[in-house]
C-alpha cells in the first residue's frame, strides 16, 4: 500500500508534470496559429508560374540536386531527373525575373544537361550528349529514353528508393548519407506483400527478426548489428514510438508509403536508442491525386482481410487535402490446440488525416489513428510433444490504441524554413498466460498470469533549418528541441492453474483468475533533447555530416507492493561524424563515427541505479549509384562497442559491467534495369563477441545473433503482350545459427527459406495477386531457451489478394 504522504507527493508531481505537457501542447499550437495567420493572409497573393509567365527567382549556385529542390519550391513545377545525372554537378545562379523555363534553362548551363518540357509546369532533364543523339522532334521537344528516377523518390513506384527523410532528418539522398540505410517503399511493400513491419525487413541487411517466432501479439521482435532494437528502434514520421513493458505502439504496413531502417548508432539526432539503430516508418498522407483503393485478402490460417485508402483534394484550389485508410482483419494464426480450438490474430484499424495548404510554403497535416488488435496471447510449446502450454479459455491478448498528431512546416525565406512534429498517444493492454513452472510425475506444472497495462505518451520536435552558403561551402544546417513524456501503470497477478499431461492433453479446462500481485508500479517518463546538424558539400563532390545531441532523461518508477521509489537522472552528449565523397561517375565512399546511449533500468543489490549503456561505432563503406540504369549499391564495415551492458547475478541483481563488440560486413544491392526487371539483394557478416561479463561469459557469441545472413528477391514485370502488367517475383533468404542464451548452451541450425510472388492486372482497374512465403513448408524453430522450450519459426502461408482503384 501507498502511504498518504507518498501519495500526496506523487499527485503533486503528477500534476506539475501534466501542466508541463499542457504548457508544451498551447505553445506548439501558438506556434502553428502563428505560422498560420501571416501564411494565409498573403495565400491568394502567391500564384504558381505557369510556361508563359514570368516569377522571380532567387536561386544562388549550389549543388545541382540542391538547386532543384529550390527551383521546385519557387515555381511549383514537377521536375523528372535521374539523380546520378546531378552527381557532382554545380549549377548556375539563377536571379531576377524569368520564365520558369527560361530559369530552369540558366540553372542547368555549364552542367552536360538539357532540359526538355513534358507538359505544363512539369520538365525532365537529360544528358545533353544523349539529346544530341536523340535529336530533337517537331515543336523543339527533346526525344528522350525514359526517365528512370523522378524527383526525391521514397520507393513509391520504385524498388530503388533514393532519398531518405529519417536519415538526417532532411529530405537526403541516399548516396550522400555517411551511413548504412536501407529504404523499402511501396512498390517493394506490395510485391512481397508484407503482413507486419518485422515481415517488410526481410530483405534488409544487418537485421534479424522473428527471432521468437511469429507473435499474434503484434509486436516486432528486432535484432539490429547484434543489438536488441525492439524496445527502442521504433520511430513513426520521425517521431519515437515510445514503450513501456509491454505496452507497444503497433503500426499497420497498409498505412505506410516506406520504412526507413538507419543501422548503427543514432541518438545524435534521435536521442535515447541501442547501438544498432533504429526504424523510421513513414505513414501515407494527403495528396493532390485522387486516391481510391480496395483490397481483400483471403489466405492461409483462414485469414480475411478488407483495406481501403481513400484521399483526394477536397476543393477547387486544392488547399485542403485528406486521407482515410482502415483495416478489417479475421484470422486465425499457424497454432491450434488439439481440442480445434484456433488462437486468433484480429485487427481493426481506422486512420484520417486532413492536410491544409494555405500557399506553397505553408503545410499543416493532422493524423489519427484508433486501432484494436485480439490474439490468443503468448504462443509457448513444450517441444518435446510440441504441444501448447496454454489454454483456450484462458489465454488471451487485447490491445486498444489511439492517437492524434500534427505535422507543421512553413518556409520563411529561401534559407529559413520551421517545421514542428507532434503526437499524442494511449494504449490499453492486457495479456491472459499460462506458464511452465516445473515437470512432475502428473504431467507439467503451470501458473496463470494476468498483464494489464495502461500508457500514455507525448512527443514533439521543433526543428529549424538552413539552407545557404559561406563562401565555397554549402550549407544545410538543422538545429532542433524535442521532448518525450509517458506515464505508465503496470499490474501484473499470479495464480495458480491445472497441470497438463503432455501426452494426452486435455484443454478448454476453467482456469482460475490470478488474484496474487505479482507486480503493481507507476513509471513516468521524460526526455528533452536538443540537437544541431550541417551537412557541408565543398569541392565539387566531398559531403561533410557534422551533428551533435544533448539529452536530459528522467525515469522515475513507484513500486505499489513494496514502496520503493527509483529515480534515473540522466545528462548525455552523443555525436556524429561522418565525410563522404560523391564522384562524377556515381561511386561514393564515405567514413563516419557516431554514438549511442540507452538507460539502464533497475538497481543493484546496494539499491543504487546504473547509468546508461553507451555505444560507439565506426563505419567506413563505399555506394554505387549507375547513371546507366536505377540502382543503388552499397557496401559497408562497422564496428559497435557498447559498455554497461546489465549482467544478472545468480543473487536476481545485475552489475553494469558488461560489454559487447560487434563487427562486421553488410552488402546490399538494389537494382532496376528496366525492361520489367527488378533486383534486391543483400549480405550480412555479423562477428558479435561478449567481451566483459560478470556471469562468465567472456567469448560467447550473444543470444539471437546470426554470423549471417543473405537474402535476394528478383521481380519480373511484362511490359508488352497479352501479361503487360502482370509480375512475378521470387525470394530466398539465408539466417544463420543462433544461439538461445549468453552461454551458448541452446542453439537452433541455420535455415534456408523461398518466398513467391505475382500479380496480374485484370483491367485498369482491378489487380489478383498471390504471395507464399516459406513456400515449401521448412519446419525449423527461431530460438530455443532450454531443451524443452522452444519457438517455432514460420510456416507456409499463402495469401491471395483483390486491389480494385476506382
Amino acid at each position: 500500500m501507498v502511504s498518504g504522504k507518498n501519495s500526496r507527493v506523487y499527485m503533486v508531481a503528477y500534476e506539475r508534470r501534466r501542466q508541463r505537457t499542457n504548457v508544451l501542447l498551447a505553445s506548439s499550437i501558438l506556434a502553428c496559429i502563428a505560422g498560420l495567420l501571416p501564411a494565409a493572409a498573403h495565400a491568394q497573393a502567391r500564384v504558381v508560374a505557369s510556361a508563359a509567365e514570368t516569377g522571380s527567382f532567387q536561386i544562388p549556385a549550389q549543388p545541382l540536386s540542391a538547386a532543384i529542390n529550390t527551383f521546385i519550391r519557387q515555381s511549383g513545377w514537377q521536375i523528372s531527373y535521374s539523380s546520378a545525372l546531378a552527381v557532382g554537378k554545380t549549377s548556375t545562379a539563377v536571379s531576377g525575373s524569368l520564365t520558369p523555363s527560361a530559369a530552369l534553362q540558366r540553372l542547368v548551363q555549364g552542367t552536360g544537361l538539357t532540359v526538355r518540357i513534358s507538359g505544363p509546369g512539369s520538365a525532365a532533364l537529360v544528358n545533353l550528349q544523349a539529346a544530341d543523339a536523340g535529336g530533337i522532334a517537331a515543336g523543339g521537344t527533346t526525344v528522350l529514353d525514359p526517365i528512370l528516377v523522378t524527383g526525391e523518390s521514397n520507393g513509391v513506384d520504385t524498388f530503388v528508393p533514393s532519398h531518405s527523410i529519417g536519415a538526417l532528418k532532411t529530405s537526403a539522398q541516399l548516396i550522400e548519407v555517411p551511413q548504412s540505410v536501407s529504404v523499402v517503399g511501396r512498390k517493394q511493400l506490395d510485391a512481397q506483400n508484407a503482413q507486419s513491419v518485422s515481415e517488410a525487413l526481410r530483405y534488409v541487411p544487418g537485421v534479424a527478426i522473428e527471432t521468437y517466432g511469429p507473435d499474434p501479439k503484434g509486436y516486432d521482435w528486432i535484432m539490429m548489428r547484434g543489438f536488441n532494437a525492439q524496445a527502442t528502434s521504433s520511430y513513426l514520421d520521425g517521431l519515437r514510438q515510445v514503450s513501456s513493458s509491454y505496452s507497444f505502439f503497433r503500426t499497420d504496413p497498409y498505412a505506410l508509403d516506406s520504412v526507413e531502417v538507419l543501422r548503427g548508432p543514432s541518438s545524435a539526432l534521435y536521442g535515447q536508442s541501442d547501438a544498432g539503430g533504429i526504424v523510421n516508418k513513414t505513414s501515407k498522407k494527403p495528396t493532390e491525386n485522387n486516391v481510391r483503393q480496395i483490397e481483400l485478402q483471403y489466405g492461409s490460417h483462414d485469414r480475411k482481410q478488407v483495406a481501403f485508402d481513400i484521399g483526394g483534394t477536397v476543393n477547387e484550389d486544392k488547399s485542403i487535402l485528406y486521407r482515410v485508410i482502415g483495416v478489417a482483419r479475421n484470422a486465425n494464426t499457424q497454432f491450434e490446440y488439439s481440442n480445434g480450438a484456433d488462437i486468433v490474430d484480429d485487427r481493426l484499424m481506422i486512420q484520417p488525416a486532413v492536410t491544409w495548404k494555405p500557399d506553397e510554403d505553408t503545410t499543416l497535416t493532422v493524423t489519427g489513428q484508433a486501432l484494436k488488435d485480439k490474439s490468443g496471447g503468448t504462443i509457448m510449446l513444450f517441444t518435446p510433444t510440441n504441444i501448447l502450454l496454454g489454454d483456450p479459455n484462458f489465454n488471451q491478448s487485447t490491445q486498444e490504441q489511439q492517437s492524434i498528431g500534427y505535422e507543421f512546416e512553413h518556409r520563411f525565406d529561401e534559407t529559413w524554413t520551421f517545421r514542428q512534429n507532434a503526437r499524442y498517444g494511449h494504449v490499453d493492454f492486457t495479456l491472459d498466460n499460462l506458464f511452465l513452472s516445473g515437470l512432475g510425475a502428473s504431467g507439467l506444472s503451470r501458473i496463470a498470469r494476468h498483464f494489464d497495462e495502461s500508457f500514455d505518451t507525448f512527443t514533439i520536435d521543433n526543428q529549424a533549418l538552413a539552407e545557404f552558403d559561406t563562401g565555397a561551402l554549402s550549407h544545410q544546417a538543422l538545429f532542433g528541441i524535442d521532448y518525450s513524456w509517458s506515464d505508465a501503470d503496470v499490474r501484473r497477478f499470479q495464480g495458480s492453474a491445472p497441470s497438463l499431461n503432455p501426452y494426452a492433453p486435455v484443454y478448454g479446462v476453467t482456469v482460475p483468475a490470478p488474484t496474487a500481485p505479482m507486480i503493481s508500479y507507476t513509471e513516468r517518463y521524460s526526455q528533452t533533447g536538443i540537437y544541431a546538424q550541417d551537412q557541408i558539400k565543398f569541392g565539387n563532390g566531398f559531403v561533410a555530416t557534422l551533428g551533435g545531441r544533448y539529452d536530459w532523461l528522467d525515469l522515475d518508477t513507484h513500486n505499489r507492493l513494496t514502496g520503493a521509489d527509483t529515480k534515473i537522472d540522466v545528462g548525455r552528449f552523443s555525436g556524429r561524424a561522418g565525410l563522404s565523397y560523391v564522384s562524377s561517375i556515381g561511386v561514393a565512399p564515405y567514413v563516419s563515427y557516431s554514438q549511442s546511449f540507452v538507460p539502464n533500468s533497475g538497481v543493484d543489490e546496494k539499491g543504487n541505479t546504473f547509468d546508461p549503456s553507451n555505444g560507439r561505432q565506426w563505419e567506413v563503406g563505399v555506394k554505387y549509384q549507375p547513371s546507366g540504369f536505377e540502382g543503388l549499391f552499397t557496401i559497408a564495415y562497422f564496428d559497435i562497442e557498447k559498455t554497461n551492458v546489465l549482467n544478472y547475478l545468480s543473487n536476481g541483481f545485475a552489475v553494469a559491467t558488461g560489454e559487447i563488440a560487434s563487427r562486421g560486413l553488410e552488402l546490399e544491392g538494389k537494382v532496376s534495369l528496366g525492361g520489367g526487371w527488378d533486383f534486391v539483394g543483400s549480405y550480412t557478416y555479423t562477428d558479435a563477441e561478449i567481451t566483459r561479463d560478470a556471469t562468465g561469459n567472456v567469448g560467447k557469441r550473444p543470444m539471437l545473433v546470426p554470423e549471417q545472413q543473405a537474402s535476394a528477391w528478383l521481380n519480373y514485370t511484362f511490359e508488352t503482350g497479352l501479361l503487360e502488367g502482370a509480375s512475378i517475383g521470387a525470394g530466398v533468404r539465408y539466417v544463420g545459427k543462433v544461439y538461445g542464451n549468453n552461454a551458448n548452451t541452446f542453439s537452433v541450425p541455420s535455415r534456408t527459406l523461398v518466398d513467391l510472388g505475382a500479380s496480374y492486372r485484370i483491367n485498369e482497374h482491378a489487380k489478383v495477386s498471390l504471395n507464399a512465403t516459406n513456400l515449401f513448408d521448412k519446419k525449423y524453430f527461431s530460438t530455443c531457451e532450454a531443451s524443452y522450450s522452444c519457438y517455432q519459426g514460420d510456416r507456409r502461408a499463402v495469401i491471395g489478394k483483390l486491389t480494385v482503384e476506382f
